[in-house]
Order: structure tokens, then sequence, then C-alpha cells
């Protein structure tokens, strides 16, 4: 018997496993990079948009601030609203973003400690349509740290 024979079956089969095994673990990252194609997305600040240009051309993004006092508007038994955002630690004076939004707004969305993340592009008619809204929720303890600070003023 040739010990070379003996041996040549066996790599054949390590090669065979090896293959197989890189193609499945490719074949399965891509199906789960595939699968979060939207959780890829970074969330601007509205100075950061408005500052960019290049963002501005219709595509999908996520634009973060907080809802502007007194800027929401809503049709009498309507689910479409208006409403303008600014930077969650700029005043409302500063940069603002005019945004839509067709839908039920989530619970917390007029709460003034919450931030506002925007997903949707920015139109034509210089308005951002979001198609999802999503709400941080405050942190308990920054609420009760600025209650405290603005009580002591």
């Amino acid at each position: 018997m040739d010990p070379l024979y003996d041996e040549a079956p066996a790599r054949s089969h390590r090669t065979r496993f090896l293959v197989l095994s890189a193609v499945v673990i490719l074949a399965l990252g891509y199906m789960i990079y595939a699968a979060f194609p939207g959780n890829a997305l970074y969330f601007l600040t509205v100075s950061e948009f408005n500052s960019k240009a290049e963002v501005q051309d219709g595509r999908l993004l996520r634009v973060s601030g907080k809802l502007v006092e007194g800027t929401f508007g809503r049709e009498e038994n309507s689910i479409q609203s208006q409403f303008l955002i600014t930077d969650k630690d700029g005043d409302s004076s500063a940069v603002t973003l005019q945004a839509s939004y067709t839908g039920v707004l989530p619970d917390l969305f007029f709460n003034p400690h919450s931030e506002l993340i925007l997903e949707g592009s920015y139109g034509a008619n210089h308005v951002f349509h979001a198609d999802n809204i999503l709400v941080k929720c405050p942190s308990k303890y920054r609420d009760l740290e600025d209650e405290v600070n603005s009580a002591s003023s």
C-alpha cells in the first residue's frame, strides 16, 4: 500500500469541508446584512442636516431634534400634521426644520424633554416628510435634575 494514497482522500474531504464552510459562512453573513438595511441609517441633527446640501436630495435618512413649542399644527379630524423641530440642546429660535407626518403620533411626542427621530426624506417643497417617528424617552434623572435647576433659579 502507498501511504500517500491513503492521505489523499482525507485531504480531499478536508478541502471540501473548508470550502463548504466558507460558502455557508459567507451566505449567512450576506443574509444578516441584507435583512437589516434600515438599521444602518445614522441620524443627523437639525443643524447638520441644514448644513449638508448633499443629504437634501430625497434620500431616506433620519433627523434628530426636539419639537419647537407652539409650532404643531393639524387640521381637525385629520392625521396629517406639520411642525418644526430644532436641535435637542439648542433653543427654539435657532436652526429649525419644517416637517410633516401622516399617522398617529407616539405618546411622548409632546413631552418637552423627549428627543424625536424622524425617518423619511426631504421633499422638493423644503419640508421633511417623515414616514416614521421614533421618540427617545427622556431620562427620569435628567428630568428631575432640570426641575431642581429651574426651581432653584
